[in-house]
């Protein structure tokens, strides 16, 4: 049974959710002459699946690292980086084809899961930094009692 007994657990694992839907996602879709609607799905391009499955697995492997605060911001931050320069690609594959195609809304989720993993740095680095105050908290109090 998984335990969520601390809130960045809980904001990467929807980060991990929102970017699992990317795989059944359409990108775009676009009109052509006769009326047909047709679309492209985030899997059809390999850069962007490899983006997908890079980014789920560096999502699930910080979660992992629940107990290695310091650990996990390194992992958040990693992925953050890589969520952001799959944002700019996005957004140059935007600005390519805008003309020929509807963008949906679903380009915009590595814009959230930066958000979610900044939030989850948050209460991580919170977290070390008590765990750091408490440790130093007590052997200040074994050398009083010497």
């Amino acid at each position: 049974m998984i335990v969520w007994p601390r809130m960045q657990n809980v904001l990467l694992g929807i980060s991990a959710f929102v970017i699992v839907t990317l795989f059944w996602s359409e990108m775009c879709y676009g009109f052509d002459a006769e009326g047909m609607r047709y679309s492209i799905k985030f899997t059809e391009h390999i850069q962007f699946l490899i983006f997908n499955f890079v980014c789920t697995a560096l999502a699930i492997t910080a979660i992992c690292y629940r107990k290695q605060y310091i650990l996990q911001v390194r992992v958040c931050i990693i992925n953050m980086l890589i969520l952001l320069g799959y944002q700019i690609w996005l957004m140059v594959a935007f600005f390519q084809l805008k003309s020929a195609y509807t963008f949906t809304i679903y380009t915009l989720v590595p814009f959230v899961a930066i958000t979610l993993h900044f939030l989850a740095i948050r209460y991580s680095w919170r977290d070390a930094t008590d765990v750091i105050a408490s440790d130093l908290h007590r052997k200040m109090g074994k050398k009083q009692k010497k």
